[in-house]
């Protein structure tokens, strides 16, 4: 029962550094890209999720090493695998930090995961035209059977889909939000193709597709 409690133990502090470490990841993210007129900035949820995955597995190898300081041969076995670890995921930390949507009032900047460039937000006059389009949906995350497609062309050639799996994007009301300010703006509306006959009215792709200004 004792080690039983002693594993739980070593868990829950290893999840508690690990969040500890996360929100001022998080923090540090906000403060670095934030500007004084934005609307919007958040990072994604695959790169927090890796993120926080990253830090509990330090977590874990300081614990291993407490543990192992009087063993010297497992303790420089798990040096090298550590060390093995941290040079292969630490660089994706540091793409994880850098992958964010900010919005502004004059703008948006939408910076993807490989993309290690710090973008300026660009203007709404910069964007060309936006293009909806669906796919068939095989993830169980949608309800639909439908995913938007949401694909930004800006007039620099840059284009972006914010609606990807990746999207910074998480909650429909922020999506639409970000949408009506397109329609606002002016930026001309495409649709790629039209919704299939049996596209529920009260769908996420529904709205999006037939919202007015």
């Amino acid at each position: 029962m004792g080690k039983f409690f002693s594993v739980i133990l070593r868990l829950i502090v290893i999840f508690a550094v690990a969040f500890a470490a996360w929100i001022l990841f998080f923090t540090l993210q906000q403060m670095n890209y934030t500007e004084p007129d934005q609307v919007y900035l958040s990072g994604t949820p695959i790169s927090h999720a890796f993120v926080f995955a990253f830090f509990c597995l330090v977590a874990l190898f300081i614990t291993m090493f407490i543990q192992q300081r009087k063993n010297p041969g497992r303790l420089k076995r798990l040096f090298f695998l550590f060390s093995a670890f941290y040079l292969l995921c630490s660089p994706f930390v540091v793409l994880s930090f850098d992958n964010y949507l900010l919005v502004t009032r004059r703008g948006i900047a939408y910076n993807e995961f490989w993309n290690m460039e710090t973008m300026k937000a660009k203007r709404w006059q910069d964007i060309d035209h936006i293009e909806l389009d669906y796919r068939p949906e095989r993830w169980p995350f949608n309800p639909g059977p439908y995913r938007l497609v949401y694909l930004v062309f800006f007039k620099d050639g840059q284009t972006v889909d914010l609606n990807n799996y990746n999207s910074p994007l998480y909650d429909a009301r922020e999506f639409e939000a970000i949408h009506r300010t397109m329609i606002k703006q002016g930026i001309p509306i495409e649709i790629a193709r039209q919704l299939p006959g049996d596209t529920n009215p009260h769908s996420f792709l529904y709205k999006i597709y037939k919202m007015e200004p």
